[in-house]
């Protein structure tokens, strides 16, 4: 009996080490040395439209010291992240993976980090330029953690992309097109958020659960406000579902704590919540929700 186990333990170790050799992600910059945009660089306009190549800044902008630090940050941790996708992708147990990536730096824009996989299913987009205002120096120590947490947060983002393909859903309404955005970007935030909201067993803060009894509010509200919404009032309540302050990301952030509570710090408990798809967010709500928060989402909201 030992013997067998020691022989499984061993083909389970030539298993991994087999796909992560299969793993391989580049480095490309979307800015080049002269300071303008590269064909692998994209970004949005202020209503999250892909930008045709035409219409972005043809003006020299090149990279500055610190973005280049940052950029350097990042690729020191590209060997450390070819290891990390099968940790990263235990919640889609039942999706092919994909193993050649592409990380693109560049500095225009105003997202920090962000994946359009529908047109790009193998790249994520790093903006420098936003790293270095909303973080600081690429050198500072705590940034290592934040950059391996962006990436994860990103790399989920093509795993969905993945998953979405096998596993088709329309989007009918404005309560589907929420729920769909607080399960994207649940799952992305539940990858990037720190030690603030989840500790080092994988377990919600203190702090995080105080935000969540206040976010688990705004979630019911805005739900329920988007069953009878015209499409202009839906615009103004999906304000905040994941853009904005970060501890009032009333989608993202509520999700991504719900699921850090089914995790208890096994990513494999995350299985059945990603195969559920976007519906299974409101199973999800009702296993975390108060009785009275409970009551108003379920007589308001029938899927």
């Amino acid at each position: 009996m030992k013997a067998m186990q020691l022989l499984l333990i061993i083909l389970v170790l030539i298993s991994s080490s087999t796909k992560a050799e299969e793993n391989k992600i580049t480095l490309k910059y979307g800015v080049n040395k002269s300071g303008y945009v590269t064909d692998d660089w994209i970004e949005f306009d202020s209503n999250g439209e892909l930008l045709a190549k035409d219409k972005r800044s043809k003006n020299e902008k090149k990279l500055t010291i610190k973005e280049q630090q940052w950029a350097d940050l990042i690729a020191s941790r590209i060997s450390i992240w070819e290891t990390q996708l099968d940790q990263i992708a235990v919640p889609y147990a039942t999706t092919e993976i994909p193993r050649r990536l592409y990380v693109v730096v560049g500095n225009r824009g105003f997202m920090d980090a962000f994946a359009h996989p529908t047109k790009y299913p193998s790249k994520m987009f790093f903006n420098l330029s936003v790293f270095v205002k909303s973080y600081g120096s690429g050198k500072d120590v705590k940034n290592k953690n934040r950059i391996d947490r962006f990436f994860a947060h990103e790399y989920t983002h093509l795993l969905q992309y993945r998953w979405k393909i096998q596993n088709p859903y329309e989007l009918t309404n404005h309560v589907e097109r929420a729920l769909n955005g607080s399960y994207k970007e649940g799952f992305g935030h539940f990858r990037s958020i720190s030690n603030k909201w989840k500790d080092d067993n994988g377990h919600i803060t203190e702090h995080a659960e105080k935000t969540l009894k206040s976010l688990e509010a705004v979630f019911v509200e805005r739900m329920v406000s988007l069953t009878n919404a015209t499409d202009d009032e839906a615009d103004v309540l999906m304000k905040g579902l994941s853009m904005g302050p970060f501890n009032k990301k009333w989608g993202a952030l509520t999700v991504a704590l719900w699921l850090v509570k089914e995790a208890k710090g096994n990513d494999e408990n995350l299985i059945k919540w990603v195969d559920l798809g976007p519906k299974g967010i409101m199973i999800l709500a009702n296993n975390h929700l108060s009785e009275e928060l409970k009551a108003k989402l379920n007589n308001a909201v029938k899927l």
